[in-house]
């Protein structure tokens, strides 16, 4: 009833004020005589809207069982859509739509009555099919006669005010504040059709069934009075599936996105601003920072780490509750597990790879530049073919383009699974010391930073998470360009110049820093030039800034790779490996070029511009899922997979929908351009959170009828 009342006091009141604005143009033309031709128009619109809502009701309240679930799913989430474009429309063009309807009404009147009429008609006509849309999503959420009733009591009271104000010249009402009111009313209500017609297809089948989050009946029944109000209102349910609640979540943050883009440029470049940490090189994190071996020892101590645990694994050494037999089980986490019960097992696939991802996506790649022992190694490598007059060789441009950071990562990723190298810890003992003497042998050949920033399997996807991080290096430009010496760029003896090649005052990106903090180091401490700062999260998605169609395409790869390491199809699993897997990769990449030319020419840019940039929608998405596969042993060994898989699927399409939102904005031509862009890229996302959740989150569904 309450979400009745609202819808039709608002639709009433803007065909209220429509009125008016026609009222008011006829008698500035001298049109009074036109008053019947108005109000016969409006009539007739009423009249036409009421036969409209009939055939609504009549259709779908014919239906019965699935069809009639899945009849009514579809309508809620047609009058959310609706009802959200009509909002943002209204929020964008409302001072043109005044002027436009009163030009129209002035030239009908130099016509005839019924042109007067015809304008009239179309004009309140709109707003009462927009409402009998709504009300017969309302009815299917809360019921016939407590949305009849509270559609009456909207209609008369707004229709009573709006006479009195026009008729009396009473101001009444601020209609500025009741459209904010109601409008942030109707979004929370559009946003309880979506959940509840989620509920819906999933009762039906069509969507996958979910876990419960919670069920709060015992506190407020959804069938109880109150309960019925937030049912009817927000789309409130007791005990709410998964899907329902990061649809319901997803499609708040789609409006919130799309509320507050105002200029989509303007917004992208205010989260892109960051705030300083810390006043200065004085601070206690910048001293510490600028101390010239820290990174050195930092990384001497993770090799002092990792020369014990290959030595465990290669000599298969009982360590503690690690006795090399059967799988993985540790004290009061013990269980089955797919790997060896060994000690290196246990540090580097349960301890060390999910650390570093997380870690990644706070604190940037602070790994790769501080911590890494291989990058210890292949400096080695590098002076001493220094020392031996050997000046090494410099990358080509098609190694720059970054084709291979991908390649590498994706076939590592393959070897690692068809290997035994994650289960048997010797095979994985061997496997890291090929890659360390990989990495050797590149830093001994090739110039300083080459492994790191073009060749090294996890630097290529550590640098994808690193746009995510709320974390950033940056430069005040001010003071940089009253620098003259730039010793962040040439080295100094405290410490040497940036190990790939990057300018520190122009660092736009995340991505490639290694925070290894020379360039800090290098900063004369009287200016403070380049200190870290707080960001909003994924800041560099939103434009996106610096995009790079191999990265972009790296991305889609990514999202068919970790489907292929983490599903939990017994289907599946039959699949030879090889195929499986680069059968998920090449379909993933497929799917993701498709929508591209989709959406290219909806969007108005060239393919190039699309597959360069709307690959990072999907990116917190894929950090969600690569999180599940490649966390998989931690999180069974604390079992934990299913609420940890739930919240890392939430977040990770919230956060990929906001991030859609401003790259569709940024790069297309047009509000409407964007809407319909977003189509095949937003059925991509729901297919892969569908998936997953039906992998990870799956549950019975109960029928809501």
């Amino acid at each position: 009833m309450t979400s009745a009342l609202v819808i039709t006091a608002r639709e009433t009141l803007e065909a209220t004020l429509l009125l008016g604005l026609v009222l008011a143009a006829l008698r500035r033309g001298g049109g009074r005589d036109f008053g019947t031709a108005v109000w016969a128009g409006a009539t007739l619109a009423l009249a036409a809207s009421a036969v409209l809502a009939t055939v609504l009701i009549l259709a779908f309240g014919g239906l019965h069982g699935t069809a009639a679930e899945a009849s009514e799913s579809t309508l809620m989430w047609a009058a959310a859509a609706l009802l959200t474009y009509v909002l943002w429309w209204l929020r964008r063009h409302a001072r043109e739509l005044g002027r436009a309807l009163a030009a129209d009404a002035e030239r009908a009147l130099a016509r005839s009555g019924l042109a007067v009429a015809g304008v009239v008609f179309l004009a309140v006509f709109r707003e009462g099919a927009e409402t009998a849309l709504y009300l017969t999503a309302a009815a299917g959420n809360s019921g016939g006669t407590p949305v009849a009733a509270g559609a009456a009591l909207g209609f008369g009271a707004t229709a009573a005010t709006g006479w009195l104000a026009y008729a009396g010249g009473m101001r009444t009402v601020d209609p500025r504040r009741f459209f904010a009111v109601t409008e942030a009313v109707l979004l929370v209500f559009a946003a309880g059709l979506v959940a509840r017609a989620t509920l819906g297809f999933q009762a039906v089948g069509i969507f996958p069934g979910t876990i419960t989050v919670w069920n709060t009946g015992g506190l407020l029944s959804d069938t109880s009075p109150a309960g019925s109000v937030l049912r009817s209102l927000t789309g409130y349910t007791a005990a709410p599936t998964l899907l329902q609640l990061v649809l319901w979540l997803g499609f708040l943050a789609l409006v919130a996105a799309v509320r507050n883009g105002g200029d989509a440029r303007s917004v992208a470049d205010g989260a892109w601003r960051s705030a300083p940490i810390g006043s200065g090189y004085s601070d206690r994190l910048y001293r510490l920072l600028r101390a010239p071996r820290l990174t050195l020892v930092a990384r001497a101590a993770m090799g002092v780490l990792l020369a014990p645990l290959l030595a465990v694994a290669l000599l298969r050494l009982d360590v503690g509750p690690f006795d090399n037999e059967g799988p993985l089980r540790v004290g009061p986490f013990a269980g089955g597990g797919e790997n060896e019960n060994n000690l290196f097992n246990f540090a580097l696939w349960v301890l060390w790879l999910p650390l570093l991802t997380v870690a990644t996506l706070f604190l940037g790649r602070v790994w790769c530049g501080s911590l890494c022992p291989l990058r210890l190694a292949t400096d080695a490598a590098r002076a001493l073919a220094d020392r031996l007059g050997f000046r090494g060789a410099g990358t080509s441009r098609r190694v720059r383009l970054g084709w291979l950071l991908p390649s590498a990562f994706i076939l590592v990723t393959f070897l690692v699974k068809w290997l035994d190298v994650q289960r048997v810890a010797a095979a994985g003992a061997v496997f890291l010391l090929t890659v360390s003497g990989l990495a050797v042998a590149v830093g001994f050949l090739f110039r300083t930073g080459t492994w790191c920033r073009y060749l090294c399997p996890a630097g290529g996807w550590l640098a994808r998470v690193a746009r995510l991080s709320p974390l950033a290096l940056r430069a005040d430009p001010s003071v940089c360009a009253t620098c003259v010496d730039k010793p962040c760029l040439t080295g100094t003896a405290r410490a040497g110049r940036c190990p790939v090649a990057l300018n520190p005052p122009r660092l736009a990106s995340t991505q490639h820093c290694l925070a290894c903090w020379s360039c800090v180091a290098n900063c004369p401490a009287d200016r403070s030039s380049l200190r870290l700062a707080w960001r909003a999260p994924g800041a560099e998605l939103l434009r996106p800034h610096a995009p790079n169609m191999w990265e972009s395409l790296f991305v889609a790869s990514m999202l068919g790779m970790y489907m292929a390491v983490g599903h939990r199809s017994p289907e599946l699993a039959q699949v030879p490996w090889p195929l499986l897997f680069f059968g998920f990769v090449a379909l993933s990449t497929l799917f993701f070029v498709a929508a591209c030319a989709v959406s290219a020419p909806l969007a108005g840019i060239p393919l190039r511009r699309a597959l360069s940039t709307f690959g990072y929608v999907f990116l917190p998405l894929e950090f969600g899922t690569a999180l599940i596969a490649f966390g998989d042993d931690a999180l069974e060994l604390f079992g934990a997979v299913q609420p940890a898989a739930s919240v890392l699927l939430a977040g990770g399409f919230v956060w990929s929908v906001v991030v859609g939102v401003s790259v569709l904005r940024t790069q297309s031509r047009g509000g409407i351009r964007a809407v319909l862009a977003g189509v095949p890229l937003g059925a991509i996302l729901l297919s892969l959170l569908f998936v997953w959740l039906q992998w990870y989150a799956s549950g019975p569904v109960f029928d809501p009828t």
